[in-house]
């Protein structure tokens, strides 16, 4: 990476702007035990409906409205926007008398988690690809890790909090740190004409001269079809396993304390395997980085469903979400593929509709997904099965899209 301040500006204040946005939206499955036990037990698939919702609305934001959005608004404003919408999104649970409130206040939270994350952040830096050069692909996961950087602290700040004040008091302290998070991106990430200015800026002016293919050929591709599918799949695997994981230790005899405790664990390991996605993808190529991410989340969601269960002892928890854990790989996997199967053209108009669409469409799916075989049948086991199945089918999309490759016909 160059000395270029501005994109040294535009990585920190996107990292830090990650930090608290994913951050906030990765404590549903933390407050889920407090929500269950305000409302009633029997309550976990309506009450899930909030993420359901909110990951609808993600998806919704993410393929629909991120791309006309971006050509208006810098990511910087787009950041103070979702502080805003944090405090909707906090105020809404803090007073929350109804389950219907909590899906309510999931809906802004989706929206914040569409335009806060994954894609937002790969946006803010991309006009500064050309100062980063050969190291593009570890700068996008270094800025994707801080992502999983909040989605730790915030596992582990919640458990803590949760010991000393009530929930509802706890997603006030969230609400300020994520909304002081915004505002220092805010004034971080240069302005967009600041951007075009530099030597990134300079390098991606004529878009013509990209190679690649725009989103509206890509439309007519079955690589892009795949692409999304396994995405979609990757992302119900991975986002039910880590939502029901709580629920699941809990139930087995786990104190929530220690089964909060051990998310942030699963999390702060998954920061590093986001942050060595990037040196996976250059050492390996993308097919090395989706079976570095998709094998160890089979394996771990298998030996949570027939061995977990018979023994229910820390060790194994750990080193199952461990294994589990590369999943968050899958955020790396998005704009990686993107870019080999239909170049940097419109980089930041379809690697929105994977990371943001299928990825949280994905999550959307999971809650429900899975949450109801656990409801259905009675069973975390069959839960987690059912998840390593549909990883499974994720896995053969994505390489079915690798093979019709349309930048290879192109060439």
């Amino acid at each position: 990476m160059s000395q270029n301040s501005n994109a040294k500006r535009a990585v920190i204040g996107a990292c830090i702007a990650l930090f608290g946005n994913m951050g906030l939206n990765s404590t549903f499955s933390i407050f889920l035990p407090s929500f269950m036990a305000e409302w009633g037990a029997e309550n976990m698939a309506t009450i899930a409906l909030s993420a359901t919702f909110g990951c609808i609305m993600t998806f919704i934001c993410s393929t629909l409205l991120f791309a006309p959005v971006l050509k208006k608004l810098q990511p910087r404003v787009i950041f103070v926007i979702c502080g805003a919408l944090a405090v909707i999104y906090c105020c809404i649970c803090s007073f929350a008398n109804a389950i219907w409130m909590i899906i309510l206040a999931g809906l802004f939270g989706g929206i914040n988690l569409a335009f806060g994350t994954h894609a937002m952040g790969v946006a803010a830096i991309t006009p500064y690809f050309g100062d980063f050069g050969a190291k593009v692909a570890k700068i996008i996961a270094l800025v994707l890790a801080s992502a999983s950087v909040g989605a730790t602290a915030f596992s582990f700040l919640p458990g803590a909090l949760l010991g000393v004040m009530s929930w509802r008091t706890v997603y006030l302290v969230l609400m300020v740190i994520v909304v002081v998070c915004n505002l220092i991106a805010f004034f971080l990430i240069p302005r967009q004409e600041q951007a075009a200015a530099g030597a990134g800026g300079a390098a991606q002016a004529a878009a013509a001269d990209i190679p690649g293919l725009t989103r509206g050929q890509a439309f007519k591709t079955p690589s892009f079809w795949l692409v999304f599918i396994g995405i979609l799949f990757l992302s119900i695997s991975y986002l039910g396993i880590s939502t029901y994981m709580p629920s699941l230790l809990t139930t087995y005899g786990m104190e929530q304390s220690t089964a909060s405790a051990m998310q942030g664990i699963m999390q702060g390991v998954g920061i590093l395997f986001v942050f060595i996605g990037g040196t996976i993808s250059e050492k390996l190529g993308v097919k090395g980085l989706i079976l570095t991410t998709v094998v160890p989340l089979i394996a771990g969601a298998l030996i949570y469903a027939y061995v977990y269960p018979n023994m229910a002892v820390v060790w194994l928890a750990v080193i199952c979400s461990v294994l589990c854990v590369t999943g968050a790989m899958t955020s790396n996997i998005c704009p990686v593929i993107t870019a080999v199967l239909f170049g940097n053209k419109d980089l930041n108009a379809i690697n929105p509709i994977f990371s943001g669409g299928a990825f949280w469409g994905g999550a959307a799916l999971a809650t429900q997904v899975i949450g109801r075989v656990v409801t259905a049948t009675g069973s975390f086991s069959k839960g987690y099965l059912t998840a390593a199945a549909i990883c499974v089918v994720g896995l053969v999309a994505l390489f079915g899209a690798l093979a019709m490759n349309p930048m290879k016909k192109k060439a």
